[in-house]
């Protein structure tokens, strides 16, 4: 779904899951079987006893499974087999393979882990078109419709970023489908979920393992293998020694990172209840496989307890905490090393399976949406015959991705007749061809009250092939609207496009007089608009289009000599924008430009003749806590002719705070503007920043009027969160003439076009 930004809180994560890590720990508890003989790989008995390693989930904490790996690495311990629950099974998965602890240390801290469970953090990969939907609807989460009626994303995130990350990491191991042939035999623990019981994953691309291994119920979507649907393996099995025996394994090496048990001085809220229930849940079945441990096995519980599971930017003092756990037992895993000859024949002994650098010699897209397979393929810029370019691929995939048809796109590495192919997999958003998407918008000022707005629109997106799109929209509020539209690209770059849409729409304006409200005025506006253009990159977009307005000024309180009646409006414009900034609500970095000429012709039905022209400049930078956007805007009507309904209305908050929405009218207007803000705290689900704005503009009615000694000076001092529902502020705006006001505003974006 494009998502806009999913912003939900860990807490929430946590609520939402505890349920179905309840009802399936219960599950798992009667139907638990420890014997897992169709896992079973057992060798013919050799001299030295066959060492197994357990790795259990444990979400971040998982990260100090590398540290333990170091040390075991360092004293010479053998291991024969590998068996890894969510994290676990990431870590071990890629040990398995081949790769060195060092090597996994570099993969995983090469990964934005603050964005990898925000499948929409990348807003430079989006459409054009789903980029301006940033502007109106802000809740990611759609609805999807069904011929059975409403239905839900399976998941609070789709996954793609996560999945995007594991192949990245694990793609040296793709070309092996059975995990006794890796270099160390392989097991990944899943749930599965109609029955709670643990399934253990033996075969297939080792990426879909492990992402089925960790998929939290209600927060990632469950993952199909072998017709079996799978969610986290914590659930049912978080310690699988019991698996690790059956593959062979004589003596077993434990690591259980999973969280701790808080003590009752720490529980203190609802959330901490939660967080301790689903401890207790998971860890019903992980003791009853820790005593099975023997005096000849090794435990090892390494992590910090004040190091939550879900603290992954702090892998780097994760892994250490792993080598200091491994080093407290230095004497039980000493006991394990071998000679150097006989480690150096061990490890020689090991297959070198690990494809660090793959050539890649075709390519196979697996395409499950309507869109055509060129659509595809016009965007994957892998050259054969050369190694794999995975930043390139990730790229080309994340724009496939931002098409926004897909529930991911992923990709794997086959062998066939001796060749290696790159396959991709665009798998099809099955519950949402038709969905809902919902915006609410509230904004209150001091001197006039508030504002408030529900918009729901429907979006139906595979009218054909070539992404043709019907949308309507309808807005319950202060400021009604409604319209339909059709949106259709004419190539398989899906860059040209032709656009038609109809609809009502409705504005709200102050008008004041030294200060004073003298009037709330609304116009009101039936429209047809025809357009047709081209997008570049998705970030530049060029349109021609044609409008055609019947409108009426209606008071709805105060002064009503201010009132026009009737008007029409009928003209013809161009315009030229640039976006590539990574969000709306607060910028981090990117730019946002606009160029637009409008012409308003009488033969087009208009009451009058004019020209009007609009430039805008902004962008933002940020430094670590830091950002400062700024932004320069001029609009002028080039005969000063513009009837009474054409003028520009400006105004309000970071629009010359301190005024009045839209409350400041002219021919022209001007505005330079920086706001300057700092993010608050380490809350990846819910960014809050404080900060202020210094502006300087005016709106004038003749050019002559356009000077330093009339512009006003404005500033304001805000706080805000960027919400699910969209950004929030609450803020203080006050002028050099005294004007001041208050804003709180939910759901109108940092940026106004």
């Amino acid at each position: 779904m494009p998502f806009r930004k999913c912003n939900y809180s860990k807490s929430l994560l946590i609520v939402i899951a505890l349920f179905c890590f309840y009802k399936m720990a219960i599950s798992a508890d009667l139907h638990y079987n420890h014997s897992a003989s169709n896992t079973s790989t057992k060798n013919q008995p050799t001299q030295r006893p066959k060492i197994g390693l357990v790795l259990s989930g444990g979400g971040a904490r998982g990260f100090a499974h590398i540290g333990v790996l170091k040390v075991l690495e360092e004293n010479k311990v053998p291991i024969d087999y590998i068996v890894g629950t969510s994290m676990g099974s990431i870590v071990g998965g890629l040990y398995a393979i081949g790769l060195s602890p060092e090597e996994i240390e570099h993969g995983v801290s090469g990964i934005a882990w603050d964005k990898v469970f925000d499948d929409f953090a990348y807003r430079e990969y989006k459409t054009f078109r789903r980029k301006l939907d940033d502007f109106d609807f802000f809740s990611i989460h759609r609805v999807g419709i069904s011929e059975t009626g409403l239905q839900l994303s399976p998941g609070l995130i789709e996954g793609q970023q996560i999945e995007l990350a594991l192949d990245r990491l694990a793609h040296p191991g793709f070309h092996i489908n059975d995990y006794d042939k890796l270099r160390i035999p392989f097991r990944a623990i899943a749930t599965n979920i109609e029955n709670g019981e643990h399934f253990v994953i033996q075969k297939g691309n080792i990426a879909k393992a492990m992402r089925a291994s960790m998929s939290i119920p209600g927060a990632l979507p469950p993952i199909l293998i072998d017709d079996t649907l799978l969610v986290d393996g914590g659930i049912a099995n978080n310690i699988a020694i019991d698996v690790a025996r059956n593959m062979g394994a004589d003596i077993i090496i434990a690591v259980d990172v999973s969280a701790p048990l808080a003590s009752k001085q720490n529980i203190k809220s609802s959330v901490d209840v939660t967080a301790q229930l689903a401890t207790i849940l998971t860890r019903r079945i992980a003791d009853i496989q820790l005593k099975t441990l023997n005096e000849n096995d090794l435990l090892i519980t390494p992590g910090a307890a004040e190091i939550s599971s879900s603290d992954f930017e702090k892998h780097a003092e994760l892994i250490a905490a792993g080598q200091t756990s491994a080093t407290e037992k230095l004497n039980a895993i000493q006991k394990l090393s071998l000679p150097d000859a006989a480690y150096s024949s061990y490890l020689s002994s090991l297959a070198n399976v690990a494809n660090k650098e793959p050539v890649i010699d075709f390519i196979e897209i697996k395409n499950q949406t309507r869109l055509r397979d060129e659509v595809m393929q016009v965007r994957i810029h892998q050259k054969l015959g050369e190694p794999l370019d995975i930043p390139q691929l990730e790229q080309d995939l994340s724009y496939i991705y931002g098409l926004d048809f897909s529930s991911s796109v992923v990709y794997s590495l086959e062998q066939r007749n001796g060749q290696t192919g790159l396959i991709i997999y665009v798998r099809d958003r099955e519950w949402a061809h038709s969905y809902l998407q919902f915006g609410l918008s509230i904004q209150s000022e001091s001197d006039i009250g508030a504002f408030t707005n529900f918009d729901v629109a429907y979006t139906k997106h595979n009218l054909n092939n070539l992404a043709g799109e019907f949308r309507a929209t309808i807005g319950i509020g202060s400021e009604p609207e409604l319209s339909a539209e059709i949106y259709q690209p004419l190539n398989v770059e899906l860059d040209l496009f032709v656009s038609a849409k109809a609809g009502i729409e409705t504005t709200i304006f102050p008008i004041v007089s030294n200060a004073h409200v003298e009037s709330i005025q609304r116009f009101r506006r039936n429209y047809l608009d025809l357009s047709t253009g081209k997008a570049f990159k998705q970030i530049t977009k060029i349109s021609l289009g044609l409008r055609f307005n019947d409108g009426h000024t209606a008071t709805i309180s105060g002064n009503r000599s201010f009132s026009g009646g009737d008007f029409r409006e009928g003209f013809f414009y161009s315009t030229l924008f640039h976006d590539s900034l990574d969000n709306l609500s607060f910028p981090n970095t990117g730019f946002f430009g606009g160029f637009s000429f409008k012409s308003s012709q009488e033969n087009l039905g208009a009451d009058s003749n004019y020209e009007q022209l609009q430039i805008m400049l902004s962008g933002a930078e940020t430094y670590k806590r830091y950002s400062v956007f700024s932004r320069a805007i001029f609009e002028t009507t080039l005969n000063e002719n513009a009837p009474f309904n054409a003028l520009y209305r400006r105004g309000g908050f970071l629009e010359l705070s301190g005024t009045l929405q839209r409350s400041v009218a002219g021919q022209h207007f001007g505005l330079i503007q920086a706001a300057f803000y700092r993010r608050l705290g380490d809350i990846t689900f819910l960014p809050i920043y404080t900060g202020f704005s210094l502006e300087a503009g005016n709106a004038w009615d003749r050019y002559e009027d356009i000077k330093a000694d009339n512009t006003i000076l404005a500033g304001s001092l805000f706080i805000g969160a960027d919400t699910f529902l969209g950004p929030l502020y609450l803020a203080f705006g006050f002028t050099d003439n005294g004007e001041q006001a208050v804003y709180f505003n939910l759901g109108k974006t940092f940026l106004v076009k």
